[in-house]
């Protein structure tokens, strides 16, 4: 994408960090994470001309360290790729789902290894549902009765190269006409007390 693309976005959407060259953090040495970290923020700022809020490590991968270094860098909200949550915690915040249909087993794997028994709970509501429109009927549906927060993510590679962009528009056409719902960007998440999107 364009910077100039990526200028255009950042006018309607928020636009977050996620290193220079897309690689995993863990992977690095704590001075080549601060380099990808910091150098993402910086080359953001140069090009929207505002400060960026948010930050998602790539692959969801991180230790400590590199949750310190990005609070260090001036970013204020941390998303992980961990799926199926509608919770919003502090600290580094989950997803619901991604624009690309899952396997049972990847749920399944994804669920169990982090722990997420609720979340698993919670899923096996759905029927086990792989879908992502049937699944965001569901977690709509739970949203509306418990509250909590509805984060969709995409690589836009990924939707291109899968030709999900009619999905993603359905998507955008349901949550588009929901009533009861906040809807904001990453950084105005802890100032909002309805379900969000």
């Amino acid at each position: 994408m364009r910077e100039q693309d990526i200028r255009e976005l950042g006018r309607s959407f928020e636009i977050g960090g996620h290193t220079l060259r897309h690689v995993s953090l863990k992977k690095l040495s704590a001075y080549a994470a601060w380099e990808e970290i910091q150098g993402s923020r910086d080359w953001l700022r140069s090009i929207q001309g505002k400060e960026p809020v948010s930050f998602c490590p790539p692959f969801g991968e991180f230790a400590a360290r590199d949750l310190a270094l990005i609070r260090e860098a001036g970013f204020r909200v941390i998303r992980s790729t961990e799926l199926l949550s509608t919770g919003r915690p502090a600290g580094v915040l989950p997803t619901t789902l991604q624009v690309f249909d899952h396997s049972r087993f990847t749920y399944f794997k994804h669920l169990l290894k982090r722990g997420r028994i609720q979340n698993l709970a919670l899923w096996c509501g759905s029927g086990f549902a792989t879908d992502t429109v049937r699944l965001l009927d569901h977690y709509l549906e739970h949203l509306l009765v418990h509250g909590g927060c509805l984060h969709i993510w995409g690589h836009s590679w990924e939707i291109d190269h899968n030709r999900h962009w009619r999905k993603l528009e359905k998507i955008f056409s349901i949550i588009s006409r929901l009533n009861g719902f906040s809807y904001v960007e990453n950084g105005q998440l802890d100032k909002i007390n309805s379900p969000v999107i």
